[in-house]
């Protein structure tokens, strides 16, 4: 993420909204990796469904 005042957002937002927008940040690499294993389960179930 970029460098903000966080001291202005969590003033301006409020704590659960920056809370929430860090949390989905620092998962988002996590979620991309997890999506990136079912398609490769996914492909890996249909070629041995296909012998």
């Amino acid at each position: 993420m970029e460098q903000f005042d966080w001291v202005g957002v969590i003033s301006n937002v409020g704590f659960p909204i920056f809370i929430t927008i860090y949390l989905l940040a620092r998962l988002e690499k996590s979620f991309q990796q997890l999506e990136n294993i079912v398609k490769e389960l996914i492909d890996e179930i249909k070629k041995r469904e296909t012998k």
